[in-house]
């Protein structure tokens, strides 16, 4: 290798001076740097964690709702609790179930490919689709409602025992509250940050099984308390840390002259040898290599406890740490970050409409039975009958007559009457929690003046407005996961497999990735990798809106109005409408459908989903009927032509024969002629000479005859020719016509004589006449 590979490759070996101070430290290195990050990341979310799992209590945990305080004041009271806030969390998070935004992938420089994109989008669905993603991102949603923040991740995994090949997956953090990210980080999706922590808690018994080699932290560790994790230690629980970071790097890259770009910065890597001999050979052949350094990311995880590191480092593909979080709603305040979801200020509301409920059940249920009224001696002898007089159903009660009230009678006093201000408090607490979490009853399907089921939906949707914060982040931690999942992509399948991606429709398709292919070119292979996912840049595009399933309604809804507008095009849509019912076998009915489609269609159809162009289909009976009458109708035609020809040629055959027979008079003619000029010129007997013979006025008018006949004859063999006759095979030569003879002398005075122009000749120049 030349001058120049040999200084770029010992630029490569030369190690930066981050990895030259950090070569030779030991792993204790890494947990002293952990320690202090977790004690910034600790104390300076602090208050937000708090809160948080607090929420998370009075949302879920009995009897949170009432403080210990009140408890106490209440002194045995009625402490009911009416937990109006699950319904209405579930509203939020239902429209975040059915509005999950879809991924998709486009490329972003000049070796990216659109159907590459594609496929990686397909890719995508398949690492959700096999992870169960919907329940990690769902689980986190519920948190990020409730609590303000919830937490999944992207792992890689081997796709089982018994492979090599490596898979992504989508896991969900049970606890996304404790999660502590880098507090410089800013960016909502925390992918500015240069590290992570999701924090795990097992008992001491599973830990010890878990990691033999590193004995657990004790109770009481002053140098755990200092750096402030005394928490990692319980009697019968430790803590350990997924520890994510992000490191900058300085890398070296080279543009090749056919837009390959070539990693040169693993100075370890065993094929640098072959990629610096390839820009040799380029630069040899006068191409221009541009290398360039380029600041990146290396992205490292760890397992750490509160005295060692368990495991590590591994690097993670890609330059994202792959923890994603989904954030409810957020504010900064001077250096302090607040962040919250509905239950934060809808407790006080809570708590006042468990209050007046509360009251006003102890006022009118446990109230006792309104009591009867009398005197002594009325009830004096009965007091058994009249003591479960509230609590049996007698069928008299009977009483003694008091003397000095003879009219007088025993009679149940006031019955007792439900509190208006209390009634009132629990209407007002009701919109209180209504106006503070923004969910009014039209969001919860409750009926209003609304008479239909489309202006029920559209009021449903109005009363979502007031909750889109929480779909909008959740849609942007979703895009967040596909960027993820793409940079990995090129990293995990980078060899020749076969996947089952999904389409944004839910089925299940077989690609093949990374496989090479191509033609023979001049006895030369010409390779060609087919759906390549290790070449060219990508990013994430989001499709906000509805899921597929309500999309597919809205579809159909359309369809349907569009063909009771217009019923005459529902024979070449009808495939589409069926394709869109959520009946059993609806793909086979529609494709049953489209092959009655006309030819055109079903050949678009195949070439858009690149399969071959449809087989032509047979004719029905109707049609090939109404063909062979075609065909029948075309056969006579034919025939009746043939037969006009067969006459035509028949006449004409006749008309040539009278010419024929008209020509032999006029040769007839002729020869007589001759024969008389003959006969004048022979010479004259004695006594005759001087006279000449006499002029034949015949001659005359049979030329003229002759000349007008010969011009009706071709007239009419013109009128007898077809316009565009078929080739026929040659026909027998006809009889040559006769020529008169043009070396005629000058016909004697008297004699018979013959013009040859009559016929078309040329006239014979006469005895005497110049030439």
């Amino acid at each position: 290798m030349g001058r120049f590979t040999d200084s770029l490759l010992g630029r490569l070996r030369k190690p930066s001076k981050p990895e030259a101070d950090a070569k030779g430290d030991p792993l204790d290195k890494v947990l002293d740097v952990a320690k202090k990050r977790w004690r910034r990341a600790d104390e300076y979310d602090r208050q937000n964690r708090a809160d948080a799992y607090e929420d998370l209590d009075f949302l879920e945990t009995p009897g949170a709702q009432w403080t210990e305080e009140a408890k106490q004041m209440r002194d045995g009271r009625p402490c009911l609790e009416f937990n109006r806030l699950p319904t209405t969390i579930a509203q939020i998070t239902g429209d975040i179930r059915q509005m999950r935004p879809a991924i998709k992938v486009v490329p972003v420089d000049s070796r990216g490919d659109p159907e590459t994109a594609e496929v990686i989008a397909g890719m995508v669905r398949y690492v959700e689709n096999r992870s169960d993603a919907p329940s990690a991102y769902f689980a986190a949603a519920d948190q990020q409602v409730g609590a303000g923040i919830g937490h999944w991740k992207v792992i890689t995994e081997y796709g089982s025992d018994t492979t090599f090949e490596q898979e992504i997956r989508i896991v969900g953090v049970p606890d996304g509250v404790g999660v502590r990210w880098d507090p410089d980080a800013v960016l909502p999706t925390r992918e500015d940050a240069k590290f992570c922590f999701v924090p795990v808690d097992m008992s001491r018994d599973v830990y010890e099984e878990t990691y033999p080699d590193h004995p657990a932290a004790e109770i009481g560790d002053t140098d755990l308390t200092r750096a402030g994790m005394a928490e990692w230690a319980g009697a019968d629980m430790v803590r350990i840390a997924e520890y994510y970071t992000k490191t900058p790097v300085e890398k070296t890259l080279a543009l090749m002259p056919d837009g390959e770009i070539i990693d040169l910065t693993d100075e370890a890597a065993d094929d640098h040898a072959e990629k610096l001999a390839l820009i040799e050979t380029a630069r040899a052949e006068g191409a221009r290599v541009r290398v360039e350094k380029r600041p990146g990311h290396r992205v490292e995880r760890y397992v750490i406890s509160a005295n060692a590191v368990l495991d590590g480092p591994t690097e993670i593909p890609g330059r994202f740490i792959p923890v994603v979080p989904v954030v409810g709603v957020e504010m900064t305040i001077g250096k302090r970050r607040a962040r919250r979801g509905v239950v934060r200020f809808a407790k006080d509301a809570q708590r006042a409409y468990n209050y007046a409920r509360s009251t006003q059940t102890e006022v009118v249920a446990l109230q006792p039975k309104s009591p009867f009224l009398g005197t002594d001696k009325m009830f004096k002898g009965y007091e058994h009958i009249w003591d479960t007089a509230n609590t049996e159903n007698h069928p008299y009660l009977p009483y003694n007559v008091d003397p000095s009230s003879p009219m007088a009678r025993p009679e149940r006093s006031t019955p007792p009457v439900a509190s208006a201000g209390l009634a009132e408090l629990t209407r007002e607490a009701a919109e209180d929690m209504k106006a503070v979490t923004g969910v009014y009853d039209a969001s919860l399907g409750a009926r209003s003046n609304e008479t239909s089921g489309k202006a029920i939906q559209a009021r449903q949707r109005e009363g979502d407005v007031g909750s889109f914060v929480y779909i909008v982040n959740f849609s942007r931690s979703i895009r967040h996961t596909g960027a993820i999942v793409t940079g990995m992509i090129p990293h995990v399948y980078d060899t020749a497999r076969t996947l089952r991606i999904v389409g944004e429709d839910g089925k299940v398709d077989l690609v093949q990735i990374n496989q090479v292919g191509g033609l023979a070119e001049d006895d030369q292979p010409l390779d060609k990798i087919q759906n390549d996912v290790t070449v060219g840049a990508y990013d994430v595009a989001m499709e906000m809106g509805p899921s597929y399933t309500t999309r597919r309604e809205a579809a159909l809804d359309g369809m349907v109005t569009l063909i009771q507008a217009a019923p005459q095009l529902a024979p070449v849509v009808l495939d589409l409408f069926a394709k869109a019912q959520d009946w059993p076998m609806a793909d086979k009915i529609a494709k049953r459908i489209r092959t009655m489609l006309p030819p055109q269609i079903q050949a678009q159809e195949a070439q858009e989903s690149g399969e071959p162009p449809p087989p032509p289909m047979p004719p029905s009976p109707q049609e090939q009927a109404a063909m062979q009458a075609q065909e029948r109708q075309q056969q006579i035609e034919a025939g009746r032509q043939q037969l006009d020809m067969e006459k035509l040629g028949v006449e004409r055959e006749k008309l040539q024969a009278d010419v024929l027979k008209i020509q032999a008079e006029i040769e007839k003619a002729h020869i007589d002629a001759q024969a008389r000029i003959m006969e004048a010129n022979r010479p004259q007997a004695p006594g005759m000479e001087g006279s000449a013979p006499a002029t034949d006025p015949r001659l005359d008018a049979i030329g003229a005859a002759v000349a007008q006949l010969s011009e009706v004859v071709s007239l009419i063999l013109e009128e007898m020719a077809p316009a565009a006759p078929p080739p026929e095979p040659p026909a027998e030569p006809e009889a040559p016509f006769l020529a008169l003879p043009t070396d005629l002398i000058e016909a004697p005075p008297g004699a018979f004589s013959f013009d040859p122009g009559a016929l078309g000749a040329a006239p014979a120049e006469m005895m005497g006449q110049p030439a």
